[in-house]
């Protein structure tokens, strides 16, 4: 039996399903950073209103109101380390204006594009689901995973992986079988 009471929603569909605007502006994203349906820019636009909504309530209470300082750094801090805003940025109004692009250069799938390690966003979603990314020692295999600033030096082909130097793959491995038999027959 499922717990109702830790379930929440993780995206919203919009309101207008037909809103032409709206269908352009986000199938342009679904094509600029390889997402596989529009359901995963309404999961981002669900954190983002979740995280402006905490920062709305937190400016109308008292700049040395305590809530507003704990709760504040730490919404920040929280922004600071996974990227979506940079050091110098460090008031609650900055969180109003963060963008779902902010967001979504935070995902592994376009870190790998833009570190050089997959020749398309396409081509880096494949290799994440093909278990052939590791963040530390870590295999990961969501596209959607987003990356710490710490972590994004760490960003390698898995150990285990062809790339990184495991073992290779089976096609290769039978054309090597057949190219020795091959060999043998001579």
């Amino acid at each position: 039996m499922r717990n109702y009471r830790a379930y929440s929603k993780v995206w919203k569909a919009p309101r207008r399903p037909f809103e032409k605007e709206r269908l352009d502006r986000e199938m342009k994203l679904c094509g600029q950073y390889g997402l596989r349906c529009k359901r995963e820019i309404w999961r981002v636009n669900v954190v983002l209103s979740k995280m402006r909504r905490v920062a709305r309530t937190l400016l109308t209470l008292n700049p040395n109101h305590q809530r507003r300082q704990i709760e504040g750094s730490a919404l920040l801090r929280r922004c600071h380390d996974y990227g979506f805003l940079p050091e110098e940025k460090d008031k609650l109004d900055y969180v109003l204006s963060l963008t779902v692009p902010d967001i979504l250069e935070r995902r592994l799938q376009t870190v790998v594009f833009k570190i050089g390690m997959a020749k398309s966003v396409h081509h880096a979603r494949t290799l994440i689901l093909q278990r052939h990314i590791a963040v530390g020692k870590q295999i990961v295999t969501t596209p959607s995973f987003i990356v710490r600033n710490e972590s994004e030096g760490h960003i390698a082909f898995a150990e285990q992986s062809p790339f990184g130097g495991g073992r290779v793959g089976r096609v290769k491995r039978v054309r090597a079988n057949k190219a020795k038999a091959g060999d043998d027959d001579e």
